[in-house]
């Protein structure tokens, strides 16, 4: 009798634990499927929003009585930071990433704004892929005896430019004007500078903000951080900085630096030697100083650049130079400067006047070329400058108007 009723407790025990068994598989599979009908639909939202052209600091909500969407796009830089999450009754997704303009087979690669007035090329220049010129075209020339070396003038096609380069989208232009005044500074986000900062895209920006120059020795600075100086910012090659945007009147990046960042000036920005900014880096400067010369005379002030990039360096991302509204184009003055052995890959941008020297991967969009060449200046004169193919599959480029974007990073 008690062996029996033995044998029916184990019957009994097993049996529960069969049940209990099913009903824990049947709940995770529950749940698991929750979790990836989530995960898709976040990665769906992300990616139909790249499609939206208007950037907005307000999030987007959807709701029904088992699922919550919320979508919120932003700048950051001068890239576009879109933040989706879906939460599928207890389960909650969240992604975030860089994003910027898709670039197509019909994108320039070379786009020189029509100043009546051909492009000369000279000594190992090469022009690859679609080339945006002057309806006066394109021919071969010399400075101080050296030739044109190529076997063609370009390596593509041409098409005809118009009077100004591509606009970008003005609501960027004002979001990075903005930003430069400090406008997004705000005391509850502000925090001091400390060796070691990190902080998810995930959480709210936080800012390191002082009227006193700034040095970036030997701290490691990751994430959603600001750092802005009202007067100066110099970055050392001890220091390792990940996705930081740095601001400031003036900033100085010393030779041997390597790290991912984005820089936003408005008086100078200068790249030292052998320099390595990964991908998506930005170098902007938006330049905000008043002109004190004219376009008479090889000043010194004139062959100082606004925004350099000093030999053997490697940009992986944008370099822009945009103009303060309103300033008068001058003619003989050089406002980008990209040295011998650089190599840019991406997107270079300058509303003035560019001296290429080195080789850009991707697309150059220039006002004007210039050649500062045996104690004379050259217009129009392309001098050793090479601008090939961008080789990064599904690059995310420059913030045009109206244009579908592609992820640059995958945010953390």
């Amino acid at each position: 009798m008690q062996f029996a009723l033995l044998i029916s407790v184990i019957v009994a025990i097993l049996l529960s634990a069969v049940l209990l068994l099913t009903h824990v598989q049947s709940f995770f599979k529950i749940k698991s499927k929750e979790l990836l009908v989530a995960t898709e639909e976040v990665n769906k939202r992300l990616f139909e929003s790249l499609d939206n052209t208007i950037t907005t600091e307000d999030t987007i909500r959807i709701s029904s009585e088992t699922k919550n969407v919320k979508i919120a796009t932003t700048y950051h830089g001068v890239w576009t930071k879109t933040f989706s999450e879906v939460s599928i009754r207890n389960r909650k997704i969240s992604k975030a990433a860089f994003s910027g303009t898709y670039i197509d087979p019909k994108t320039p690669n070379l786009y020189l704004a029509n100043k009546n007035a051909p492009l000369v090329v000279v000594g190992h220049t090469r022009l690859e892929g679609n080339s945006y010129l002057p309806k006066q075209g394109i021919k071969a020339g010399n400075i101080s005896g050296h030739y044109y070396q190529g076997v063609s003038l370009y390596y593509g096609r041409t098409l005809e430019s118009k009077e100004t380069i591509p606009k970008l989208d003005d609501q960027w232009l004002s979001y990075i004007e903005l930003l430069s005044k400090g406008g997004y500074v705000k005391e509850d986000l502000v925090v001091s500078l400390e060796k070691e900062i990190k902080n998810s895209f995930y959480n709210p920006v936080k800012i390191i903000y002082t009227n006193e120059p700034i040095t970036l020795g030997n701290e490691s600075i990751s994430g959603n951080i600001v750092i802005q100086s009202a007067s100066k910012i110099v970055i050392t090659s001890a220091s390792q900085l990940t996705d930081v945007l740095l601001i400031a009147p003036t900033i100085i990046v010393q030779n041997n630096v390597k790290g991912r960042f984005q820089l936003l000036a408005t008086k100078k920005i200068e790249i030292g030697k052998r320099c390595h900014l990964s991908y998506p880096s930005s170098i902007t400067l938006l330049d905000q100083k008043n002109s004190l010369n004219t376009n008479q005379g090889n000043t010194i002030q004139n062959k100082n650049p606004d925004l350099s990039i000093d030999k053997n360096s490697i940009i992986e991302g944008s370099v822009l130079y945009l103009k303060k509204k309103g300033k008068a184009q001058n003619r003989i003055k050089t406002h980008l400067e990209i040295q011998e052995n650089v190599e840019i890959t991406g997107d270079v941008y300058c509303q003035g006047n560019t001296e290429l020297l080195g080789t850009v991967r991707g697309s150059l969009y220039t006002q004007q070329f210039i050649a500062n060449q045996s104690g004379s200046v050259y217009l129009n004169h392309l001098y050793n400058g090479k601008v090939l193919k961008n080789p990064i599959p599904g690059y995310a480029g420059l913030p045009f108007k109206n244009l579908k974007k592609s992820i640059a990073l995958w945010l953390y």
